[in-house]
C-alpha cells in the first residue's frame, strides 16, 4: 500500500507592523472536504484490507448516526436554548416598564 502524504497548501498573507508591511507564507490546515483517494484493494495485505473497509464502514455509520441525531434533536425541539421562555419574559417586562415610564412622564396633570 503506498504511503499517502498530507498535502501542504501555501498561501501568502500580509503582516503590518507599524509602518512595515511584508508578505509571509502561511500554512493552512486541510479543508473539511477531503479528496477521495482511490485504493487498489487487490494489492493490500489482509490486515490493511480489513482496516480499509473498517474505516469506510465507520465513516458511513458515523454519517448516518450524526444525521439521525440531528433529526431527533430537531424533532424533540432540543436545539434551542433551555430557558428561552425566561429570556423572553424578561424582555417583555423590560419593554413594559419602559413604556410605562414613558407614558407617565408624557402625562401632564390638569389643574
Amino acid at each position: 500500500m503506498p504511503r499517502l502524504s498530507v498535502r501542504e497548501i501555501k498561501t501568502y498573507g500580509t503582516v503590518c507592523d507599524e509602518s512595515v508591511s511584508k508578505e509571509i507564507p502561511l500554512q493552512e490546515e486541510e479543508s473539511d472536504e477531503e479528496e477521495e483517494q482511490v485504493v487498489d484493494t487487490s494489492k493490500l495485505s489482509w490486515p490493511q484490507y480489513v482496516l480499509h473497509y473498517t474505516c469506510l464502514g465507520g465513516k458511513g455509520a458515523l454519517a448516518v448516526v450524526d444525521g439521525a441525531g440531528e433529526w431527533l434533536a430537531d424533532f424533540f425541539g432540543i436545539t434551542g436554548p433551555r430557558f428561552w421562555h425566561v429570556v423572553q419574559e424578561y424582555e417583555r417586562q423590560k419593554e413594559k416598564k419602559e413604556k410605562s415610564t414613558d407614558c407617565d412622564s408624557a402625562l401632564i396633570p390638569l389643574l
